[in-house]
C-alpha cells in the first residue's frame, strides 16, 4: 500500500477491522463480527479500558471494528502510522501495553455494516487460565438447558434502562456507561418519565390480581447491613432447623409442626422488612447446600423480597414465606436417586416428580387446615401461564397471584443453585431466563418487579471487576444498583486473597477509565470459590460483615 493512498483511505473512514488477538486497551469497539446481543456486553459501542473486556472480546469474536476517532490518541496514532508504513506497529507509549506484531486494519465505510453471524449464546462463565495459582478450581460452563435469545436480551436492557436509578455522567467505563444509559442520558427526562410509567403500569397490572382487602404500603430500611446481619444469621439458621424438622416428620410419616414454620417465617419477615439485603446475603453463603429445607428457606426469602417490593402487608408477607418454606416438602417422599438423576427423565419418572406437590399437600393437611393463600401457592408453584405446568395444567387466569409469585421465586432459586444434573447460572443470566419465559410461563409484570426486588447483581452474587478481581456483592446502593458494596476475594489472576478486601464501588477512587466497576456476573462456584470458606473465621468480622 502506497503512503498517499493510505492517508486518503484513513481520512475517508474512521472504522477499521482489527483481529481480536491484536486488540489492546484504549480502542473504542464500534462493531463486532456477531450480534451484540449474543455477547456478554451490556451496551453497543464502548472504550476497551479493562483487560477483562479485552479477554472477553477475544473469547467471543474473531475480529471487531474499531473507531479511531473515539479511541485513545496513542492507540489511534499507532494504528495510523502502522497502516501508512505497511509494517508492524511499534509499541505505543506507556502505560499502554505493547501492540501485537500484526494489526489487521481494514477500511470500513461508515454506511457499511458487517453482516452479523448468528451464534449460540457464548459461554460467559470463567475459563481456567494457564498459569493461574491455586484459585483456579472447577470451571463452570453455561447451563446447557437454558438459552437467552437476542430479543430477550434487548427487552431486558430496555426494561433496565427505563427502570434503573440515576448514576454519574462522567464515567466512560462499561458498567458506568450502562448506569448512564439506564439513567436516560440519551433521552433526558423523557426516559426517566418512561421508567416511572413502566413501573406504574407493572404495578397496576399486578394490583388487579390482588385480593381487595390488601392495602399496599411502602417499607423503609431501618437497619444497616452490619446491624441486621446478626439477627439475619440467627433467623436463617433457625428457619433451616424448623424446616428440617418438618421434612423429617414428613419422611417418617409423622404430623409436621407447621405452626413452628409460621413462627420462623414471622422472624424472617421482620428481618427482611428492616433490611432485605442481610437475609439474602446469609442465604447465598449457604449456596453450596442443595437439600430440600435449604432450598425452601431461600425460596421463602425471594418470595418475601418480592412481596416487600410490591408493598404487601406483614400478614401477606408471612403467607408468602410459608409458601416458599413448604412448597417442596413432598419431595422428601420421592427417591433421592430420582431427584438427582443427571439424564433426561422418562415419562414415568416425570410423572413421579409431579406427585411431590400432592404428597406435600397431603402431609401438611394432617397438621390442620392451611390458609387458602398458602395452599394455592404450594399447589400452583409449578403451574405455568401457557398451561405447560403441573399438576393440573392450569392456564392464565386460573393461576392465583400466589402461584404466579411462587413459580418465579422457585425457578430463580433453582437456576442459581448447583445441582447434580446442572451447573448454576449466574444470577443475571437467571433473571434474563425468567424474562425469556415471561408472558408464556411467567407473569411479566411480576418478573419485572422480581428483578427490582433482588437487583441486577443480587446480594451474594459473584462478579468480576474491571481489575480482573473476583468479588461478592454484599449490599446494594438503592439509587445506583450497578455500584454496590463488594468484598474482593481474589487477585486479578483469580488466586484467592488471604483476607478479602471491602470496597464500595460508588465511592471508590478514580474516575473514567481508572474507576473500578463490575464487568460481568459469575455463576456460583466460579474459580473454585466457596463463599462459606470466607465467613467461618474472623475475616468477616474484621471487615464488618459477620458471616
Amino acid at each position: 500500500m502506497e503512503p498517499d493512498n493510505a492517508v486518503s483511505q484513513i481520512t475517508a473512514s474512521r472504522r477499521y477491522q482489527v483481529a481480536s488477538e491484536s486488540l489492546q486497551l484504549g480502542m473504542f469497539i464500534a462493531e463486532l463480527d456477531r450480534p451484540w446481543l449474543d455477547t456478554p456486553f451490556l451496551l453497543q459501542g464502548f472504550l476497551a479500558d479493562s483487560q477483562v473486556e479485552i479477554d472477553t472480546l477475544r473469547k467471543c469474536c474473531s475480529y471487531v471494528y474499531v473507531d479511531l476517532e473515539m479511541s485513545s490518541p496513542e492507540v489511534a496514532d499507532t494504528i495510523r502510522r502502522s497502516e501508512m508504513r505497511g509494517d508492524e506497529a511499534p509499541a505505543p507509549p506507556r502505560p499502554l501495553p505493547k501492540m501485537p506484531a500484526k494489526v489487521v486494519a481494514t477500511e470500513v465505510p461508515d454506511e457499511t455494516k458487517p453482516t452479523p453471524t448468528p451464534t449460540s449464546l457464548p459461554d460467559t462463565a470463567p475459563v481456567e487460565r494457564r498459569g493461574a495459582r491455586s484459585g483456579a478450581g472447577r470451571v463452570y460452563k453455561t447451563r446447557a438447558d437454558v438459552r437467552i435469545s437476542s430479543d430477550t436480551r434487548q427487552r431486558f436492557r430496555d426494561f433496565l434502562r427505563q427502570s434503573a436509578g440515576s448514576g454519574r455522567n462522567d464515567e466512560p467505563g462499561l458498567v458506568a456507561r450502562t448506569v448512564a444509559w439506564f439513567r436516560g442520558l440519551r433521552g433526558g427526562e423523557a426516559a426517566q418519565a418512561s421508567g416511572t410509567e413502566r413501573d406504574r403500569a407493572s404495578r397496576d397490572a399486578i394490583r388487579g390480581w390482588l385480593p381487595n382487602d390488601i392495602e399496599l404500603q411502602t417499607y423503609e430500611e431501618k437497619h444497616s447491613l452490619q446491624q441486621e446481619l446478626p439477627r439475619a444469621r440467627s433467623t436463617f439458621g433457625h428457619s433451616e432447623d424448623v424446616l428440617k424438622a418438618v421434612v423429617t416428620d414428613v419422611k417418617a410419616g409423622r404430623v409436621p409442626q407447621v405452626a413452628e414454620v409460621a413462627g420462623a417465617v414471622d422472624d424472617m419477615v421482620a428481618s427482611m422488612i428492616d433490611n432485605p439485603d442481610a437475609l439474602l446475603w446469609v442465604g447465598r453463603l449457604r449456596e453450596e447446600d442443595v437439600n430440600t429445607y435449604n432450598h425452601g428457606v431461600k425460596v421463602a426469602l425471594y418470595l418475601i423480597a418480592l412481596g416487600r417490593q410490591l408493598g404487601f402487608p406483614k400478614r401477606e408477607l408471612g403467607l408468602l414465606g410459608m409458601i416458599g418454606m413448604l412448597a417442596d416438602v413432598g419431595k422428601i417422599r420421592l427417591p433421592r436417586a430420582l431427584l438427582d438423576k443427571p439424564g433426561m427423565l422418562t415419562s414415568a419418572e416425570f410423572g413421579m416428580i409431579k406427585e411431590h406437590v400432592r404428597l406435600g399437600i397431603d402431609a401438611l393437611r394432617e397438621a390442620g387446615e392451611l390458609p387458602t393463600e398458602v395452599e394455592l401457592g404450594i399447589v400452583q408453584h409449578h403451574e405455568r401461564l401457557d398451561g405447560s405446568g403441573y399438576p393440573k395444567g392450569l392456564k392464565g387466569n386460573d393461576i392465583s397471584i400466589y402461584g404466579r409469585m411462587a413459580a418465579i421465586a422457585d425457578s430463580f432459586a433453582a437456576l442459581i443453585t448447583p445441582r447434580a444434573y446442572a451447573n448454576p447460572s449466574a444470577p443475571q443470566d437467571a433473571l434474563m431466563n425468567l424474562y425469556e419465559w415471561a408472558g408464556s410461563s411467567f407473569h411479566e409484570p411480576l418478573v419485572e418487579q422480581f428483578v427490582q426486588a433482588v437487583g441486577v447483581f443480587p446480594v451474594g452474587s459473584l462478579v468480576e471487576l474491571s481489575s480482573g478481581e473476583v468479588a461478592i456483592v454484599v449490599a446494594h446502593n438503592r439509587v445506583r444498583r450497578l455500584e454496590p458494596r463488594v468484598l474482593v476475594l481474589t487477585w486479578p489472576d483469580k488466586a484467592p486473597l488471604s483476607e478479602p478486601i471491602e470496597r464500595d464501588l460508588l465511592s471508590s477512587s478514580g474516575s473514567g477509565a481508572g474507576r473500578l466497576r463490575i464487568v460481568r456476573g459469575l455463576p456460583s462456584g466460579s474459580y473454585g470459590l466457596k463463599l462459606r470458606d470466607y465467613y467461618l473465621s474472623g475475616i468477616a468480622r474484621a471487615n464488618g460483615l459477620p458471616g
